[in-house]
């Protein structure tokens, strides 16, 4: 479709497939990279992330949905994971279509049992998860007999890291990790993980550990320590200027009101109708390289308390990179990932 607005998300590839290769040149020694493109790629969408992802090295894809498995199973020969325990009455599809799933619950092992060549992985809870489960040796083997004495296949176990960037809560729930699975033996299970993003730079791989989980590094988010390449900037451009005097108001409500003598206004074509939430405003965006301050977001559009300067055309870079995240975040009050994530299928994605 022909793009008329001069909004969009530009997504680098290149920077994908090479962050990709980088992670894994930095942490070898695995079986399985499991690539983690839910959410639509954290935002960014499109086959052809997923085929960055793949070209860089990942062998295993996550998704949430069963949705987004089915999508990725019709476009790549690839085992896939749905992370988020699916609707019983899916998993014969499921299993015929070979999309692994997970199983948190005695009563969704059950439900699993009961499906012939389904396979499965186990979710461990460390003690926080948020989809329950065993968190006794007991509970968990009694979990593990029920699968090994059905139709169903063991392909995997796996534990949710809850605080990755905090040391010694993720160690407390590797120690229930492995008190809990201590009744078994891991080296029977053909993927095991229990390494994620936030946790592969600062702690030593198990050796029983045959995978790990890759999400928010592969796109440059959140990474302190490895100078991965930013993939992705949200775009736009200032379309119109509105001079204001003191005390005259704009949008809704009276949003933005002006107190100095002459205000200028700019004009974004970005609103929260496209994900763009109005909680950015207050917040810093790049207009030719200086910050400005968004004043208030409506459904279409975005306004921006401008200067003197500011002219129709002027480039305005809403998201940055993923240090503006981080920004963006702080201000919000939610997380890095979801600005990107928020933003729907009204703005283009523009793929380089």
């Amino acid at each position: 479709m022909q793009q008329y607005r001069p909004t969009k998300l530009a997504i680098d590839l290149d920077a994908i497939t090479s962050n990709v290769r980088q992670i894994i040149a930095t942490f070898p020694g695995f079986t399985y990279y499991q690539g983690v493109v839910k959410a639509d790629s954290y935002g960014l969408r499109g086959l052809d992330v997923m085929r960055a992802i793949l070209d860089g090295g990942c062998n295993f894809l996550c998704v949430s949905l069963v949705e987004e498995a089915l999508t990725v199973r019709a476009a790549f020969d690839v085992p896939v994971l749905i992370l988020v325990p699916p609707p019983v009455e899916t998993l014969p599809m499921l299993a015929r279509q070979g999309i692994s799933v997970t199983v948190a619950t005695a009563e969704q092992a059950t439900a699993a049992a009961g499906v012939d060549g389904l396979k499965v992985h186990i979710r461990v809870n460390g003690g926080h998860d948020v989809f329950g489960g065993p968190t006794s040796p007991d509970e968990f083997t009694a979990l593990v007999g029920t699968l090994r004495r059905s139709k169903a296949v063991i392909e995997g176990i796996y534990v949710h890291n809850y605080d990755g960037r905090s040391q010694q809560p993720t160690l407390d729930e590797l120690a229930v990790f492995e008190a809990v699975t201590s009744g078994i033996d891991l080296a029977e299970i053909p993927v095991v993980s229990t390494s994620v993003s936030l946790t592969l730079p600062w702690l030593k791989a198990k050796p029983y550990a045959t995978a790990c989980r890759i999400g928010n590094i592969i796109y440059g988010i959140e990474n302190d320590t490895m100078n991965l390449r930013n993939c992705f900037q949200l775009v736009s451009q200032v379309t119109q200027v509105v001079t204001l005097h003191a005390g005259q108001s704009i949008a809704y409500c009276q949003a933005y009101t002006a107190s100095a003598d002459t205000e200028f206004i700019g004009v974004v074509p970005i609103g929260y109708g496209d994900g763009f939430a109005k909680n950015n405003a207050g917040r810093d965006v790049f207009v030719n390289g200086r910050r400005l301050k968004i004043a208030t977001a409506t459904m279409d559009v975005t306004l921006l308390v401008g200067d003197a300067d500011l002219r129709p055309g002027d480039e305005v870079v809403l998201i940055r990179d993923p240090a503006h995240l981080d920004e963006i975040a702080e201000h919000t009050g939610g997380v890095a990932e979801e600005s990107i994530s928020l933003l729907n299928e009204r703005v283009y994605r523009e793929y380089r």
